[in-house]
C-alpha cells in the first residue's frame, strides 16, 4: 500500500498494491478526465513530482528520488511503486460537481410581493446539457452583454430539471432593472451552475443534530431548497426556521413553512419583524433575529446553523451564539467566502 499525494489540493490518499492511479482516485470517489484506459489517448496526463511508478503503456520505469518539475504520466496505465506525490489538472474531489453553463426555459415569472418575484427555469432534457446541483448552491444569471449576478437556489434538486429563484427588484440599481427586464421579455437565460460550498446533503447529518436556519429577506430561498431536500427524503431530525424580515410586507410564501410545520412535528417556524411599529397589525415576534435564536436555545449541544442573508447579520448571528458557547465550525454561510471577516 502506498500514499499518494495530490499537491494541489492538499489531499494524500492510499493506493492498494497493483493498483493504477485512476483506480484508486476512482475508488475513492475523484474525477478526472479519462478515455481510453490504455494510454492511446492520453487525455488522463499526471505530473508526477516525486516517487517511483511503473507504466504499462508507454512502457517506461520512472523514479524520481527528489522533488522536481515533473514528469508526465498516464494515470490509466501507471501504477504507483512507492509513495507518490503528483499534480492532476481539473481533479474534482469526491462530492465535487461540475460547474457548467447551460441555457435555461424560462418557464414562469410571478410577483410575490411588492419587489420580490418568483421565477421559474427548466434546465435542459438531454443530460450532457444539465446539471447537478446540492441543496443550498447558488447560481449565476448571466445576460447577453455579459453581465452577470449569483442568487440562491430556491428549489431542492430532487426536483430534476426545475429551479426557482427568488429576485428581490430593487428600481434604484441600473443591474436589477436590467435583470428583472430580461426575465420578462425573454424565453430562456444563460446560466453557471452549480456554486457555493454552503450547502446540506440529508445522508451527512448525525440523527442526533438540530439545525437551525437563519434567513433574512431572499435569503429564505436558500432555506427552502435545503428544507424541502430534508423532507423529500424523510428527514426527522428537529428542524428551527427563523426568517426575519424588516417589516411584514417584506415576507413572501411565509404560508409555506407554515405548513411545513403544520405537516411536519419537527420542523418549527419563527417569523420575525424588527421593525412592528411599520407593521400595523403584526401579532408574531419583534425584534432582531439573533435575539429571537438566543432567546430560545439555552444550548448550542448538537447544533448546526445556516445563515442565509447580509454580512452583518450572519456575523452578528455568530458573535451571539458564541457568547453562549457555540463553535464557529458549526455555522455555515456563503458570507464566509464572499465577505469574510479578517
Amino acid at each position: 500500500m502506498n500514499q499518494i499525494e495530490l499537491v494541489n489540493i492538499g489531499h494524500i490518499i492510499e493506493g492498494l498494491a497493483g493498483e493504477t492511479l485512476l483506480e484508486t482516485l476512482q475508488r475513492q470517489g475523484y474525477k478526472l478526465k479519462f478515455s481510453c484506459r490504455n494510454g492511446v489517448c492520453e487525455i488522463c496526463e499526471v505530473q508526477l513530482l516525486e516517487g517511483e511508478i511503473q507504466q504499462r503503456y508507454p512502457e517506461k520505469h520512472i523514479n524520481l528520488k527528489q522533488k522536481c518539475d515533473g514528469v508526465t504520466v498516464l494515470a490509466c496505465t501507471c501504477t504507483p511503486l512507492s509513495n507518490v506525490r503528483v499534480k492532476i489538472k481539473g481533479l474534482k474531489c469526491p462530492g465535487e460537481l461540475s460547474v457548467k453553463k447551460l441555457l435555461c426555459d424560462i418557464t414562469a415569472i410571478e410577483k410575490l410581493n411588492s419587489d420580490v418575484y418568483r421565477v421559474r427555469l427548466k434546465m435542459p432534457a438531454t443530460a450532457s446539457l444539465s446539471a447537478e446541483f446540492y441543496a443550498g448552491q447558488y447560481l449565476d444569471l448571466i445576460l447577453p452583454e455579459g453581465k452577470q449576478a449569483s442568487f440562491s437556489i430556491g428549489s431542492a434538486p430532487d426536483q430534476g430539471r426545475d429551479l426557482e429563484l427568488h429576485i428581490r427588484h430593487m428600481p434604484d440599481s441600473e443591474m436589477s432593472n436590467a435583470i428583472v427586464s430580461y426575465l420578462k421579455n425573454n424565453s430562456q437565460v444563460e446560466l453557471e451552475i452549480p456554486k457555493g460550498d454552503c450547502y446540506l446533503q440529508a445522508h451527512t447529518i448525525s440523527p442526533e443534530t438540530r439545525i437551525i436556519f437563519a434567513a433574512a429577506s431572499t435569503g429564505f430561498a436558500q432555506v427552502k431548497s435545503v428544507v424541502e431536500h430534508l423532507l423529500a427524503n424523510q428527514f426527522g431530525n428537529q428542524i428551527y426556521i427563523y426568517w426575519g424580515a424588516r417589516v411584514e410586507e417584506d415576507m413572501y410564501l411565509e404560508k409555506l413553512p407554515m405548513q411545513w410545520a403544520a405537516e411536519h412535528p419537527n420542523v418549527h417556524f419563527e417569523p420575525v419583524v424588527s421593525e412592528p411599529e411599520k407593521s400595523p397589525g403584526w401579532e408574531g415576534r419583534t425584534g432582531l433575529l439573533p435575539e429571537a435564536v438566543l432567546a430560545d436555545f439555552s444550548s448550542f449541544d448538537d447544533v448546526e446553523i445556516f445563515a442565509s442573508g447580509s454580512p452583518a447579520m450572519v456575523y452578528a448571528l455568530l458573535d451571539a451564539c458564541e457568547e453562549k458557547g457555540f463553535s464557529e465550525e458549526r455555522m455555515h454561510s456563503d458570507v464566509f467566502a464572499y465577505a469574510p471577516r479578517s
